[in-house]
């Protein structure tokens, strides 16, 4: 997750660089570079990590994990060693997307554009999904707090009727009442509903979309920051309420605190969570091409995916080994598995709501730039054409958020799609065109190697239709008897 997206401090870098230039000459040093890397992957797709470790399974999340890590490295390092070959000397690092122009003519330009386009316009529309459950879960938590009577006793978690009720029903265990509840969404006025009102009222991001300065959002970017550790804080806090000896049982599995080895559904969750969550490579060369020391790139790049890769199992772990309900109950947003009486619950949900309200307009205004500077030669073609690039996005956005708001689903399918075209597909072809322009030919590992890499891209991609979460085909289609 995330972000991530997963993400949107790539789209702050234009901001990050007019800074810089006015300071011309001035590097990073390593240390700064690789936070840089690290702050740039993490986002809000921290909040989808333990649902995805659950669907993946402890021994098989690790396995994923390295690999994917692993892979995404090996590609990105290949950017930004196909972009120092094209570096004219005394210049930066170019961008990849003009790396793939160089080698592959526009054709590869373009296919570089609508693969970043693609995970943009994915992060787009989970945030809008997000900001529509955080400002529900603040109106709601408001409400309920305000109306608690006193001496109410507050949950330490939540776990959905549906999902206890599949979790039963899996073990073939008769329904707990607990699972015979409605489950319906709780809601405290007709005008205040998760996924009717709440997605329209959210359509007022539209006109911010469209103010064409959006300096003002770019002032908001250290907030990004805040809102990592603002995670971190409560999940380290809740696995210090919850525990983790009594919430952890590798050996029953009738036991709510099962925790499997290996379940299908992680080959197709994690690895597409993780095509977002480990993605940098379309701002690899805008974060390195100011380190002070450019011959360590490599390795400063390597020290960024090691800390992504322990920052990631760190809190996807916290949470999936102490959470005490349900497993795989775990939802794809953690902090719907926490009362909305809880103190914590409106603050996050409030102040997550604003960090994403600032971010929106600046990837619009990404969107924006990236698309009519190479199509149109200008960054500002008249407010008709930008209204209607946003209105698709936003419309996009509008209808997961009412009809699919399933975030961890949306990231993966988006991520994947992204991660099989630039991730996999145009960093190794480049290369291979690169050695057969300086070797004279390709040689039979480099096509063994990243013809492999391309087919994992594909496959990863293929697998999010293939493999089914039966939980998904549970929910709607069962009805709970008492």
């Amino acid at each position: 997750m995330g972000a991530q997206k997963y993400e949107e401090e790539k789209f702050l870098e234009k901001f990050d660089q007019e800074e810089k230039d006015e300071k011309k000459g001035k590097k990073n040093s390593s240390i700064t570079t690789i936070l840089s890397i690290w702050n740039c992957i993490m986002g809000s797709g921290l909040l989808t990590m333990p649902w995805a470790f659950e669907k993946a399974g402890f021994a098989q999340t690790m396995v994923i994990m390295v690999l994917c890590g692993v892979f995404c490295y090996y590609t990105a390092y290949l950017c930004i060693k196909l972009a120092d070959h094209q570096r004219k000397k005394g210049e930066p690092l170019p961008e990849f997307q003009t790396v793939c122009k160089i080698y592959l003519g526009p054709w590869g330009e373009y296919i570089a554009l609508f693969a970043a386009d693609v995970i943009v316009i994915g992060a787009l529309t989970v945030y809008y999904v997000l900001m529509a459950k955080f400002l529900y879960g603040a109106g709601m938590s408001i409400y309920e707090l305000s109306t608690m009577p006193e001496g109410s006793e507050i949950k330490t978690y939540v776990d959905p009727p549906k999902c206890i009720a599949y979790q039963e029903s899996r073990l073939g265990l008769p329904f707990s009442p607990a699972a015979q509840e409605t489950g319906d969404e709780e809601t405290f006025s007709a005008a205040w509903q998760k996924n009717a009102t709440i997605p329209l009222y959210i359509l007022v991001v539209f006109f911010l979309t469209n103010i064409k300065n959006v300096t003002f959002f770019a002032k908001f970017s250290a907030f990004g920051t805040f809102t990592v550790f603002l995670i971190f804080f409560v999940t380290i806090y809740k696995g210090a309420q919850w525990g983790f000896s009594d919430n952890v049982d590798f050996v029953n599995t009738t036991s709510i605190h099962y925790v499997s080895q290996f379940k299908a559904t992680g080959t197709a969750a994690l690895p597409g969570v993780l095509s977002m969550g480990y993605f940098v490579h379309s701002a690899v060369c805008t974060l390195l091409k100011d380190n002070k020391n450019q011959e360590k790139n490599a390795r400063d790049l390597g020290i960024a995916y090691i800390l992504v890769f322990i920052t990631y199992t760190a809190l996807g772990l916290i949470f999936y080994l102490s959470y005490p309900g349900w497993k795989g109950c775990i939802s794809d947003m953690f902090i719907e598995n926490f009362d909305k009486r809880e103190w914590i619950v409106p603050m996050m949900d409030i102040l997550m709501f604003i960090r994403i309200l600032t971010v929106y307009p600046l990837l619009t205004y990404f969107i924006r730039c990236q698309n009519f500077l190479v199509f149109s030669k200008t960054e500002w073609p008249g407010y008709p054409k930008v209204a209607m690039v946003n209105f698709f996005i936003v419309a996009l956005g509008y209808f997961c958020a009412t009809f699919y708001d399933k975030i961890g689903n949306i990231i993966r399918y988006s991520g994947s799609f992204c991660a099989m075209i630039y991730m996999f597909f145009l960093p190794c072809v480049v290369y291979m065109v690169h050695q057969k322009q300086t070797l004279g030919k390709v040689p039979i590992s480099s096509y063994l190697i990243h013809g492999v890499l391309i087919l994992i891209g594909i496959a990863n991609f293929i697998n999010q239709f293939i493999v089914k979460d039966p939980y998904d085909e549970f929910v709607g289609n069962t009805t709970v008897a008492a």
